[in-house]
């Protein structure tokens, strides 16, 4: 902790934070040191030192698509949430990695641009959104990436070739700093119908979750041709609970947890939803939420 600090670090850095202060599922254990990154050089300088030292590193956005177990993480836990500025220039959105999608999308439909529209109302960074090429009704973000810059070995690189496929991209594992988005000149007014559209079906999905109740969204990716809360839905699982967390009765690809939540019992839940299809139907259910356990991310 204090050579880290010595590094003369911009942003807050924290030690022994409670992970589920920063993630949507509002679970998780600690993490050795936990950064809120204020610039690149922050992120270079922090990286270097754990790479150096043989420290493990995490880095998250917003925290509304992971899983930290109860373990906690044994590292630096950086987010960039605090990396935020987004440029518009004509059709063109420039976006350094920890800004809200959600305020990306305010900021285009303010510009009378289309081509996010149907992202309208999902949480995250646009950084996270672009490593699992975030989608929804019929559009998903990578077909807008124009290109990244990543961190890679101390450089800074800017990448243009890059491939996107359902909830997935080449740019996993990659620390992306900056995306820059190509987007459409549109009518706001029509602009303004898609978004309202879109956030009411999201309220049919999911009604306003009460305070303190935690969700990662969608936990599970869906199988081919076929939609995993619908099946979840029909073995029956809705409103199973195990401790303070439970398979959600609006969306059954939901998991909610309480304030008395662990992250055992999402994981206990995971296993239960994945078991019980495989037996069913003899499928096998990817998660779409990432798990990350004390060094690294898991597979369960």
């Amino acid at each position: 902790m204090i050579l880290l600090k010595e590094l003369e670090i911009k942003g807050e850095l924290r030690e022994k934070e409670p992970l589920s202060r920063h993630t949507s599922l509002l679970v998780g254990g600690e993490a050795r040191y936990f950064l809120y990154a204020e610039g690149v050089d922050d992120i270079m300088k922090s990286l270097s030192f754990c790479e150096h030292d043989g420290i493990p590193y995490y880095i998250i956005g917003k925290g509304s698509n992971v899983l930290f177990l109860d373990e906690g993480f044994s590292g630096l836990v950086i987010t960039t949430e605090r990396l935020d500025i987004i440029e518009v220039n004509e059709n063109v959105i420039r976006s350094q990695a920890g800004a809200s999608l959600i305020e990306i999308i305010k900021r285009c439909k303010e510009a009378s641009l289309s081509g996010l529209e149907s992202l309208s109302g999902i949480p995250g960074t646009i950084g996270g959104a672009v490593i699992m090429n975030a989608g929804a009704y019929e559009c998903e973000i990578g077909d807008l990436v124009l290109a990244v810059s990543i961190l890679r070995k101390g450089d800074i690189i800017q990448l243009e070739d890059f491939h996107f496929g359902y909830r997935e991209s080449t740019l996993k594992g990659e620390i992306i700093l900056e995306v820059i988005l190509m987007v459409n000149e549109g009518d706001r007014n029509e602009i303004e119908g898609r978004m309202e559209e879109v956030l009411e079906k999201r309220k049919i999905n999911l009604p306003q979750l009460p305070k303190d109740t935690g969700t990662c969204g969608s936990v599970f990716k869906n199988p081919e041709n076929k939609h995993a809360g619908f099946l979840i839905d029909r073995i029956g699982l809705k409103g199973r609970r195990v401790g303070g967390a439970m398979i959600s009765m609006e969306h059954a690809n939901y998991i909610l947890t309480n304030k008395y939540a662990k992250s055992q019992d999402v994981v206990e839940l995971i296993r239960r939803i994945r078991d019980a299809m495989e037996k069913k139907y003899g499928i096998i259910l990817e998660t779409e939420v990432v798990i990350v356990g004390k060094e690294k991310e898991i597979q369960i």
